[in-house]
């Protein structure tokens, strides 16, 4: 390639940096215009921590964009508009609503309807008849035309010669009477077996529903429909495996192995066998990941000290072992300093920790960063020995699943 070719392309890409960087100084002016707006509609009142999270965010952003470092100051800035835009939304509602009461009006009113004349309730008469003159009359005669007994509802008797009360003609076994027990009685013959499952309804404990001899003619029953009969199902309510007797599996210590396949059931462990791993510097219990020093930071910044690397550097072990857990990075701070500021501070610190455990290879999906500032302390603020202790980062489990 040329020289002058070399020239040309340096210079284009330092015009594509130029117009980068300015497109971004133009969002971080906007957003701190946002910032403005925000406060003054009282989001530091109505949505501290959405407030906190945009306003740390640009300053990140900023100083990226200082640096040169165009794709970070991109995700900074990203960021830091979606909780702006949240801090406005939560705010809009801050200031005193106001109400205007208007002087109701007298309702006149209504007059009373002109009266109209109702006329007399006519007078219908019926009159029963007897066409067939058998004494039923017509509207009670199912054979009006044809004369018949008021037992037979006027209709002619028949002859019936097995005495179940159906007439032969319309009797399909005229010499078997029906056993009158509400299942199919109108066709005149016997019912031993109403559900046809081979067992008469005499011997038969569900005669309307087909069973198994086993179950004295009843169904065999699976209440919790886990494909194990409640005969055989030591849990009949709750659905479980059949290589746990129909009951449903337990997760004593919540490793994400059941009790059944985990030779420690009771202390959280990765598969394949659900037994802790020894580690020195931090242990997995059921809802944390506890260390056993703390993450050390520069003075009043987020920076790591390089004598925390090995204590990360374990929790990044932790997360290998187990693939499937989530945690969430959480920063806390001590009382001195400025609320707000503390909460910026925690951020950045719980952001920089999930920046390092993501640059030693672990999904980012799987971290959650968050800053509580002074709110969540665990000892007094009043002491020295108390304040060291509130300055902390915890990791706790979200799931292992």
């Amino acid at each position: 390639m040329s020289r002058a070719r070399i020239v040309t392309a340096l210079a284009m890409l330092v015009l594509a940096g130029c117009a980068t960087g300015g497109k971004l100084k133009r969002s971080a002016e906007v957003l701190t215009h946002d910032s403005v707006k925000a406060r003054n509609s009282g989001a530091a009142r109505c949505a501290p921590r959405e407030l906190a999270l945009a306003e740390a965010n640009l300053e990140f952003g900023k100083a990226e964009i200082e640096w040169g470092n165009a794709t970070r100051a991109s995700d900074h800035l990203r960021v830091a508009e979606q909780n702006m835009k949240k801090a406005l939304e939560l705010s809009r509602n801050c200031g005193p609503a106001q109400v205007t009461i208007r002087e109701k009006r007298p309702v006149p009113a209504p007059s009373a309807p002109p009266l109209v004349p109702v006329a007399a309730p006519a007078i219908i008469v019926i009159e029963k008849t007897d066409r067939d003159g058998d004494g039923v009359p017509d509207l009670e005669d199912k054979c009006p035309d044809v004369p018949g007994p008021a037992e037979s509802q006027g209709c002619p008797t028949a002859k019936d010669s097995d005495g179940d009360a159906i007439p032969d003609d319309i009797d399909r076994c005229p010499l078997d009477p029906e056993d009158l027990d509400g299942f199919q009685d109108e066709d005149g013959c016997p019912d031993p077996d109403n559900d046809g499952d081979g067992i008469v309804d005499k011997l038969d404990a569900c005669p309307g529903t087909p069973g198994s001899l086993s179950g004295r003619g009843c169904p065999v029953m699976d209440r919790d429909g886990d494909g194990l009969p409640d005969d055989q199902d030591r849990c009949p309510d709750q659905a479980g495996p059949k290589e746990n007797s129909g009951c449903p599996d337990t997760d004593r210590d919540g490793d994400g192995l059941v009790d059944r396949l985990d030779k420690c059931p009771d202390e959280p462990g990765p598969q394949p066998d659900g037994c802790p791993k020894k580690y020195t510097l931090v242990e997995v219990k059921k809802d944390r990941i506890v260390i056993r020093q703390q993450v050390h930071f520069q003075s009043g910044k987020w920076a790591i000290m390089r004598d925390s690397h090995a204590l990360l550097d374990q929790v990044v072990q932790v997360l290998r072992d187990y693939p499937k857990m989530r945690i969430s990075v959480e920063g806390h701070t001590d009382s001195i300093g400025g609320e707000l500021a503390n909460m910026k501070l925690s951020q950045a610190r719980a952001e920089s920790v999930r920046t390092y455990l993501t640059g030693q290879g672990i999904d980012p999906d799987r971290l959650e960063a968050v800053g509580y500032g002074t709110t969540k302390p665990i000892a007094s603020n009043r002491t020295a020995k108390g304040r060291s202790q509130n300055r902390r980062t915890e990791f706790r489990i979200i799931s292992t699943e």
